[in-house]
């Protein structure tokens, strides 16, 4: 892949390509045992990326799998731009699947079977009865469509995979069979001919199938319905997701609460938004050194019968709020009616013609001119335009479920990553704005997104700005700034060699200058190259053995006796192994070692020029059977890291925030927690709002006092808390000594995390508040106060991991306590701060149940 897959990612591919090995195995062992593979993972969580990651991890192997470059690969969607927009997203994230195994069914295609070794792309639509270009045989067709499925599945069996895109959709109905369903469960079909004439063919069922979707829930109903074919079930870690920084962090609603017209107001508010957004890219690419900055989209929805008149005065209001709009293309529609608007608006005084163009959704994202897009329906299934940051929805309360649709199609962050830096988190969210909706319509709206999203993203409705409390001491913010949070590593590199090779390309591209006059890339392949020269030199005569006997291919020829069928003679031989079989060899060879080590291994060896192309072969597949290459590899790429890190962790320092992350991540050991100060921006967003569970209603948020951040015209802070965490609340602010106190934010730039293990997977933790209390001299007192559900699973690793970071950093804590409520209502504390070894630690770990747990705090944990 051209770019390291997030963990998730990572996991997902390495699970389906197993699943994928057993599905073969049953498959040959039992023909009827047939396979369907069910993959979800959240809108914008890159599933498609996924899926070219295992399809070239197919095609071309891995460390642990041969390859399966025959296959072929059927890629259904019912939407032919969705297609479109897939092909590309495979060119451009795979290195090794080239343009030429990317095949779209059109209607001149015409062949028994699909080729070995290609992916076709083909939209179910092309099997209707209506569509006979690709359907009918005669004048130039020879085989129906449904003929060439049918043939391949016949002919090709395992080696046919059918992967259906936006899998949910045209599965499910079993009663009345889709043209999806009558391709994976095999069906009678009648071919049509010329003149009203028509042929019976029997198609079989695929062997093996593919899902992809967010919402797998109608897909997997109907394989499991679905006679002879068992489920795998392969779900993307909704917890990795977010962690991942893939999604954005929040989602600001916004409504009018006068009731008066407000159409024209909220749009050009949308469109303040967008200039703040373009303002604050720019500061960010300007801060952080970044050399691409995403260029900030607003989409407008409109109801579906809007006249031209209409669409002219929301480019005027568009025109008047903005100096970006004066440009002819920086608005456009995506209609189902494709043809250009023609309206008019004022410029300077001059009524002046205006023509709206048409832009197909898949395009969008790639048209930087464009700065407003202009709809009707719910978006494009697939639609990708992560740069779409600020919507106005014109649509009426009845269609709030198309609207969170809308919505979903949203929330992917357009760098891919989270923005770290605290001054740019409202590059962090989306804002939505409603015009025609009261304050019950929007907790309609809300409430369908939140029951119908695949990946939880925080809803604000109507958020306000929350500045830094003037009535908090500078002695806090100096005290929580002091504060290290702890982040899981959002990339897993898979070896050390793969981290030595990312970071040397980092430091060359940085403008480090090589201490040998070389550069650290080329350092690195020396690295890798030496490793194994030195493997082989330590095991010279076993690696030669190897070598020389894969230079030859040994067989035993047997002769029998017709009448007695007794063996008369055996006689050993071997020939020279055949030029394919070496290049299955070099293959195998780049598979079991990381990276690119073995391509470059074997072009020092042919630099060296001592050994002619099939002996370099030979000992480059000999070193890379031996487990001594990897253990040796690793140990030296990660000891060269280290010393990398060392001298050059001075000017890595100095750099801009976002190149120093891509050196932190790579610098941290393999599985462990990335570490940095805890920085507090100037303001932060919060809102002011939230849905009543009970009732559905919106209700306005109480207000607390002394919170770090609060409105500036109360110098309050709206929030919701439970009863014990009010009870925590009041318990401290009744102290006597409180200077001011912090709601711990679950993510985000300006959330201190801890970074703890889950059944092996790495995670975050968001303790709940942070106190700062008089000391008595002077001087600020942080305390760490975490109330907590322990009925929840995930309690024991979290509380262990969180007094294992209060142990590392205790000076850092005046207190540091857990807290529970009993059944009776009290509050009852574990003291974290003063520990001197991991004791409690392993105390908390073992607590694996509700019960262990009130049992825990009963023997070391006292009143709060």
């Amino acid at each position: 892949m051209k770019f390291t897959l997030a963990d998730y990612q990572t996991d997902v591919v390495e699970e389906t390509l197993n699943e994928l090995g057993i599905a073969l195995q049953r498959l040959r062992a039992n023909s009827a045992r047939k396979t369907a593979i069910g993959i979800s993972a959240p809108t914008g969580a890159g599933k498609t990326v996924i899926a070219a990651a295992v399809l070239e991890s197919l095609f071309f192997g891995t460390e642990d799998a041969a390859p399966r470059p025959d296959t072929t690969i059927l890629w259904l969607t019912d939407d032919a731009e969705l297609n479109e927009q897939s092909l590309k997203k495979i060119r451009t994230s795979s290195d090794r699947i080239t343009a030429t195994m990317l095949r779209t069914v059109e209607a001149d295609f015409d062949q028994a079977e699909f080729n070995p070794g290609l992916i076709y792309f083909l939209n179910v639509q092309k099997l209707g009865t209506g569509a006979t270009r690709h359907i009918k045989t005669g004048d130039n067709r020879r085989y129906s469509l449904w003929e060439t499925i049918g043939n391949t599945i016949k002919q090709r069996g395992g080696d046919f995979i059918i992967l259906v895109d936006e899998a949910h959709r045209g599965a499910s109905d079993r009663g009345r069979p889709t043209i999806l369903r009558r391709i994976l469960d095999g069906a009678t079909i009648d071919v049509p001919g010329n003149n009203g004439t028509a042929r019976t063919i029997v198609n079989p069922p695929a062997p093996i199938v593919i899902g992809l979707s967010a919402t797998p829930e109608k897909f997997e109903t109907a394989m499991i319905d679905a006679t002879g074919r068992s489920l795998v079930r392969i779900p993307a870690d909704v917890q990795k997701v977010r962690a991942s920084g893939l999604i954005k962090d929040r989602i600001n609603v916004s409504y009018a609460v006068d009731d008066q017209p407000s159409d024209d107001t909220l749009i050009r508010q949308a469109v303040a938004d967008l200039d703040r957004c373009d303002r604050q890219w720019d500061q960010w690419a300007r801060a952080t050194g970044a050399s691409y900055r995403p260029s900030p989209l607003l989409v407008i929805q409109v109801q579906d019968m809007t006249t031209d008149a209409k669409i002219g005065e929301i480019v005027q209001t568009l025109a008047d709020a903005s100096e970006a709009f004066d440009h002819a293309d920086s608005v456009a529609h995506a209609f189902g009616e494709h043809a250009p608007i023609t309206t008019t608006t004022w410029f300077s005084g001059v009524e002046m013609p205006r023509i709206i163009q048409y832009i197909a959704p898949a395009s969008i994202s790639q048209s930087g001119d464009i700065r407003a897009v202009i709809f009707k329906q719910a978006l494009t299934t697939g639609w990708d335009c992560p740069r779409a940051e600020v919507m106005v929805s014109l649509r009426t309360a009845r269609e709030h479920t198309q609207i969170a649709q809308l919505i979903g199609r949203m929330v992917r962050n357009p760098l891919a990553k989270k923005i770290e830096e605290p001054e740019f988190d409202e590059l962090n969210a989306v804002d939505l704005y409603l015009p025609h909706f009261n304050k019950d319509e929007v907790a309609q709206v809300v409430k369908s997104f939140m029951d119908a999203a695949d990946v939880e993203v925080p809803v604000q409705i109507n958020p306000k700005r929350m500045t830094r409390n003037p009535n908090v001491p500078e002695s806090v913010w100096d005290a929580i700034s002091a504060l290290t949070r702890e982040q899981k590593p959002v990339r897993r590199f898979s070896s050390n060699v793969n981290r030595l090779v990312r970071l040397g390309g980092l430091l060359d591209n940085a403008g480090f200058e090589h201490p040998g006059g070389s550069s650290y890339v080329q350092e690195s392949r020396d690295v890798v190259v030496d490793t194994l020269a030195s493997v082989y030199s330590q095991n010279r005569v076993a690696l030669n053995t190897v070598a020389k006997s894969l230079l030859e291919v040994s067989f035993a020829t047997a002769s029998y006796d017709q009448y007695s069928g007794k063996e008369t003679s055996n006689v050993s031989k071997s020939v020279a192994t055949s030029q394919k079989n070496m290049r299955q060899l070099l293959e195998e060879a780049k598979r079991r070692l990381p990276d690119a080590a073995a391509a470059w291994y074997s072009t020092a060896l042919v630099v060296a020029g001592e050994l002619d192309w099939d002996e370099v072969i030979a000992r480059t597949a000999a070193v890379a059977r031996a487990t001594e290459a990897r253990e040796a590899l690793e140990a030296q790429c990660g000891a060269r890291v280290e010393s990398w890190r060392r001298s050059t962790a001075g000017s890595v320092a100095r750099l801009k925030p976002t190149q120093r992350q891509d050196f932190e991540a790579i610098f941290a050991p393999i599985g462990s927690a990335l570490s940095s100060l805890l920085v507090m921006p100037e303001a932060i967003s919060q809102k002011t709002e939230v849905i009543n569970k009970v009732t559905g209603d919106i209700e306005a948020l109480p207000l607390y006092a002394g919170h770090l951040y609060a409105l500036p015209e109360s110098q309050q802070f709206p929030d919701d808390f439970t009863s014990w965490e009010e009870d925590v609340l009041t318990a401290e602010q009744d102290s006597g000594t409180l200077l001011g106190w912090y709601r711990n934010p679950v993510g985000g730039s300006h959330a201190l995390s801890v970074h703890y293990l889950d059944a092996q997977v790495s995670k975050n933790l968001y303790p709940d508040f942070l106190f700062f209390h008089d000391d008595g001299d002077g001087g600020v007192a942080t305390d760490l106060v975490d109330p907590h559900n322990h009925s929840y699973a995930d309690t024991a690793p979290k509380w262990a991991a969180l007094a294992k970071y209060v142990r590392d950093h205790d000076g850092d804590f005046r207190r540091a306590a857990i807290v529970i409520k009993e059944t009776s209502g009290a509050l009852l504390a574990i003291q974290l701060s003063g520990q001197v070894d991991d004791s409690l630690e392993k105390k908390l770990a073992a607590a694996t149940s509700r019960e262990a747990i009130e049992q825990l705090f009963r023997e070391v944990g006292g009143a709060y």
